[in-house]
Protein backbone atom coordinates (compact mmCIF):
# COMPACT_ATOMS: atom_id res chain seq x y z
CA UNK A 1 0.00 0.00 0.00
CA UNK A 2 1.36 3.40 -0.93
CA UNK A 3 2.65 5.29 2.13
CA UNK A 4 0.32 8.29 1.61
CA UNK A 5 -2.73 6.04 1.25
CA UNK A 6 -1.65 4.11 4.33
CA UNK A 7 -1.34 7.32 6.37
CA UNK A 8 -4.85 8.34 5.32
CA UNK A 9 -6.14 4.90 6.27
CA UNK A 10 -4.49 5.14 9.69
CA UNK A 11 -6.13 8.55 10.23
CA UNK A 12 -9.54 7.03 9.41
CA UNK A 13 -8.91 4.16 11.81
CA UNK A 14 -7.81 6.47 14.61
CA UNK A 15 -10.96 8.56 14.08
CA UNK A 16 -13.05 5.38 14.30
CA UNK A 17 -14.41 5.68 10.77
CA UNK A 18 -16.14 2.52 9.62
CA UNK A 19 -14.74 2.96 6.11
CA UNK A 20 -11.23 2.53 7.51
CA UNK A 21 -12.17 -0.72 9.24
CA UNK A 22 -13.69 -2.08 6.05
CA UNK A 23 -10.60 -1.20 3.99
CA UNK A 24 -8.35 -3.01 6.48
CA UNK A 25 -10.59 -6.10 6.47
CA UNK A 26 -10.80 -6.14 2.66
CA UNK A 27 -7.09 -5.51 2.18
CA UNK A 28 -5.65 -7.94 4.71
CA UNK A 29 -8.40 -10.44 5.59
CA UNK A 30 -7.82 -13.14 2.97
CA UNK A 31 -4.04 -12.85 3.11
CA UNK A 32 -4.06 -13.21 6.89
CA UNK A 33 -6.36 -16.24 6.64
CA UNK A 34 -3.96 -17.99 4.25
CA UNK A 35 -0.90 -17.14 6.29
CA UNK A 36 -2.44 -18.19 9.59
CA UNK A 37 -3.83 -21.38 8.08
CA UNK A 38 -0.41 -22.35 6.75
CA UNK A 39 1.05 -21.85 10.21
CA UNK A 40 -1.76 -23.36 12.28
CA UNK A 41 -3.17 -25.99 9.91
CA UNK A 42 -6.60 -25.63 11.50
CA UNK A 43 -9.37 -23.61 9.88
CA UNK A 44 -11.32 -22.76 13.04
CA UNK A 45 -8.22 -21.82 14.96
CA UNK A 46 -7.11 -19.72 12.01
CA UNK A 47 -10.46 -17.88 11.89
CA UNK A 48 -10.21 -17.19 15.63
CA UNK A 49 -6.67 -15.84 15.30
CA UNK A 50 -7.57 -13.59 12.36
CA UNK A 51 -10.64 -12.28 14.16
CA UNK A 52 -8.59 -11.59 17.30
CA UNK A 53 -5.92 -9.91 15.16
CA UNK A 54 -8.41 -7.43 13.74
CA UNK A 55 -9.96 -6.83 17.16
CA UNK A 56 -6.53 -5.97 18.54
CA UNK A 57 -5.68 -3.80 15.54
CA UNK A 58 -8.88 -1.78 15.91
CA UNK A 59 -8.63 -1.59 19.70
CA UNK A 60 -4.95 -0.59 19.75
CA UNK A 61 -4.71 1.59 16.63
CA UNK A 62 -4.11 4.64 18.82
CA UNK A 63 -0.92 3.07 20.15
CA UNK A 64 0.38 2.34 16.63
CA UNK A 65 3.51 4.49 16.33
CA UNK A 66 3.81 4.34 12.52
CA UNK A 67 7.51 3.45 12.60
CA UNK A 68 6.66 0.22 10.82
CA UNK A 69 4.07 -0.08 8.09
CA UNK A 70 0.49 -0.88 9.02
CA UNK A 71 0.86 -4.14 7.10
CA UNK A 72 3.89 -5.17 9.14
CA UNK A 73 2.19 -4.24 12.40
CA UNK A 74 -0.93 -6.25 11.54
CA UNK A 75 1.13 -9.29 10.53
CA UNK A 76 3.19 -9.06 13.70
CA UNK A 77 0.01 -9.24 15.76
CA UNK A 78 -1.26 -12.20 13.71
CA UNK A 79 2.03 -14.10 13.90
CA UNK A 80 2.27 -13.56 17.66
CA UNK A 81 -1.28 -14.84 18.07
CA UNK A 82 -0.42 -17.89 15.94
CA UNK A 83 2.59 -18.55 18.18
CA UNK A 84 0.43 -18.23 21.28
CA UNK A 85 -2.12 -20.59 19.80
CA UNK A 86 0.54 -23.18 18.96
CA UNK A 87 1.93 -22.98 22.49
CA UNK A 88 -1.51 -23.69 23.94
CA UNK A 89 -2.05 -26.83 21.91
CA UNK A 90 -1.90 -30.09 23.78
CA UNK A 91 -2.02 -32.18 20.64
CA UNK A 92 -1.97 -31.65 16.90
CA UNK A 93 -4.54 -33.40 14.73
CA UNK A 94 -4.04 -33.34 10.97
CA UNK A 95 -6.68 -31.28 9.23
CA UNK A 96 -7.29 -30.86 5.53
CA UNK A 97 -10.15 -28.79 4.23
CA UNK A 98 -8.98 -28.56 0.65
CA UNK A 99 -7.75 -24.97 1.03
CA UNK A 100 -5.68 -24.22 -2.01
CA UNK A 101 -2.38 -22.46 -1.65
CA UNK A 102 -1.46 -19.97 -4.32
CA UNK A 103 1.41 -21.08 -6.47
CA UNK A 104 4.84 -20.80 -4.98
CA UNK A 105 6.83 -18.16 -6.75
CA UNK A 106 10.07 -19.78 -5.72
CA UNK A 107 10.82 -22.35 -2.97
CA UNK A 108 13.44 -23.53 -5.31
CA UNK A 109 11.81 -23.88 -8.71
CA UNK A 110 13.14 -27.40 -9.03
CA UNK A 111 11.13 -28.53 -6.02
CA UNK A 112 7.92 -26.75 -6.92
CA UNK A 113 8.07 -27.94 -10.52
CA UNK A 114 8.71 -31.57 -9.68
CA UNK A 115 6.18 -32.25 -6.92
CA UNK A 116 2.46 -31.99 -6.44
CA UNK A 117 1.24 -28.80 -4.71
CA UNK A 118 -0.81 -30.86 -2.27
CA UNK A 119 2.27 -32.84 -1.24
CA UNK A 120 4.27 -29.63 -0.85
CA UNK A 121 1.56 -28.14 1.37
CA UNK A 122 1.36 -31.31 3.47
CA UNK A 123 5.12 -31.37 4.00
CA UNK A 124 5.19 -27.65 4.77
CA UNK A 125 2.48 -28.09 7.40
CA UNK A 126 4.59 -30.80 9.11
CA UNK A 127 7.55 -28.47 9.64
CA UNK A 128 8.23 -27.06 13.11
CA UNK A 129 6.45 -23.70 13.52
CA UNK A 130 9.74 -21.81 13.78
CA UNK A 131 10.58 -22.68 10.14
CA UNK A 132 7.06 -22.91 8.75
CA UNK A 133 6.30 -19.34 9.80
CA UNK A 134 9.35 -17.86 8.04
CA UNK A 135 8.82 -19.92 4.87
CA UNK A 136 5.16 -18.90 4.69
CA UNK A 137 5.92 -15.22 5.17
CA UNK A 138 8.79 -15.25 2.67
CA UNK A 139 7.39 -17.42 -0.11
CA UNK A 140 3.63 -17.18 0.22
CA UNK A 141 3.32 -13.60 1.46
CA UNK A 142 6.29 -12.32 -0.50
CA UNK A 143 7.70 -10.43 2.48
CA UNK A 144 11.32 -9.39 2.50
CA UNK A 145 13.83 -10.58 5.08
CA UNK A 146 13.67 -7.09 6.62
CA UNK A 147 9.86 -7.16 6.89
CA UNK A 148 9.89 -10.63 8.47
CA UNK A 149 12.56 -9.40 10.86
CA UNK A 150 10.30 -6.50 11.89
CA UNK A 151 7.29 -8.78 12.29
CA UNK A 152 9.16 -11.31 14.42
CA UNK A 153 11.29 -8.80 16.27
CA UNK A 154 14.42 -10.73 15.32
CA UNK A 155 17.63 -9.79 13.54
CA UNK A 156 17.76 -10.22 9.77
CA UNK A 157 20.58 -12.76 10.14
CA UNK A 158 18.34 -14.90 12.36
CA UNK A 159 15.58 -14.78 9.75
CA UNK A 160 18.03 -15.75 6.98
CA UNK A 161 19.22 -18.66 9.11
CA UNK A 162 15.66 -19.85 9.81
CA UNK A 163 14.79 -19.51 6.13
CA UNK A 164 17.80 -21.57 5.12
CA UNK A 165 17.15 -24.26 7.73
CA UNK A 166 13.46 -24.32 6.84
CA UNK A 167 14.25 -24.83 3.15
CA UNK A 168 16.63 -27.64 4.04
CA UNK A 169 14.09 -29.32 6.34
CA UNK A 170 11.40 -29.06 3.67
CA UNK A 171 13.73 -30.50 1.05
CA UNK A 172 14.76 -33.31 3.46
CA UNK A 173 11.14 -34.10 4.15
CA UNK A 174 10.30 -34.19 0.45
CA UNK A 175 13.33 -36.36 -0.32
CA UNK A 176 12.54 -38.77 2.53
CA UNK A 177 8.96 -39.13 1.38
CA UNK A 178 10.09 -39.86 -2.18
CA UNK A 179 8.22 -36.81 -3.46
CA UNK A 180 11.27 -35.14 -4.92
CA UNK A 181 14.30 -36.53 -6.65
CA UNK A 182 17.42 -34.38 -6.73
CA UNK A 183 18.58 -33.75 -10.23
Amino acid sequence: MERYIEKELIKKLKKGKEEGYQIVLDTYGDRLMKTCYLILNDERECEDVVQETFLRVFKNIHSFNEKASLYTWIYRIAINLCKDSLRKRTFNLPYDDGLEIETLETVEDAISDSIDRKVLRQELLKLPPIYKEVLVLFYFEGLSIKEISEINGEKEGTIKSKLSRGRNKLKESLLKGGHFVEG
